[in-house]
């Protein structure tokens, strides 16, 4: 039998004042620490993101909404070394929707992590979030320290889809999300179907491995 001949394809999603420090990293506060979430949000400069609180996705049955009315109160951070800074939210550059921190124009300097704090008086639990923002490699639409890595055999049918496409869905109206191909505009061979947030490959050639960059347009920003 011939040996399997796998494929690997490297996915880019194109995401077109002094403070006190108040906390110390595993320090004795009575506060649950689930350390950094298996999350990593990517980013390149100049895209917006959303940071979501992990919390409510992954630790907790509750939501925002429902811990809000509880009296619970959500509090963000960003770590500096051993140290937790609290951030200052404003109308600008970065901004805190309910569950989550909104960058509209993320920065390199943003990288980091960001940690939310879910507490009252007797009651409190945080986790970290890693953000990694990287500049366009020279003359290409992508950072390749930055890609999901997906693989494939030959022949077989792969489905690669465009990550966290949720994140910036406004109503009922379908996203528009163009792929290429090493930056590329391509004409897909009839057996390359897209789908909403996905595109299908049916009989997988080598020729199909390579860079595939997906991109969709998010408060008149490409992303």
């Amino acid at each position: 039998m011939k040996p399997a001949h796998l494929l690997a394809f490297a996915v880019f999603v194109v995401l077109c004042r002094s403070m006190k420090l108040v906390s110390k990293r595993n320090s004795v506060d009575g506060c649950i620490d689930w350390l950094v979430d298996l999350k990593r949000y990517m980013a390149l400069a100049g895209e917006p993101v959303r940071v979501k609180c992990a919390l409510f996705y992954s630790y907790i049955r509750t939501n925002y909404s429902m811990a809000q009315s509880t009296g619970l109160r959500l509090m963000w951070y960003k770590n500096k070394g051993d140290f937790e800074e609290p951030i200052i939210f404003s109308e600008g550059r970065i901004n805190k929707d309910e569950d989550s921190i909104w960058f509209h124009t993320v920065e390199v300097q943003d990288s980091g992590f960001y940690t939310c704090v879910l507490r009252n008086s007797t009651y409190c639990m945080k986790v970290s979030m890693s953000l990694t923002v990287a500049e366009n490699e020279l003359g290409l639409c992508y950072n390749s320290t930055i890609r999901y890595l997906e693989k494939s055999e030959i022949t077989r049918t792969k489905v690669i889809s465009c990550p966290d496409t949720e994140d910036y869905k406004t109503g009922k109206q379908e996203q528009d999300i163009i792929w290429y191909k090493e930056c590329k505009p391509k004409l897909w061979r009839s057996v390359v179907v897209q789908k909403e947030n996905t595109l299908l490959i049916e009989d997988v050639q080598e020729e199909d491995g390579g860079n595939y960059t997906c991109e969709l347009k998010f408060e008149g920003k490409l992303i």
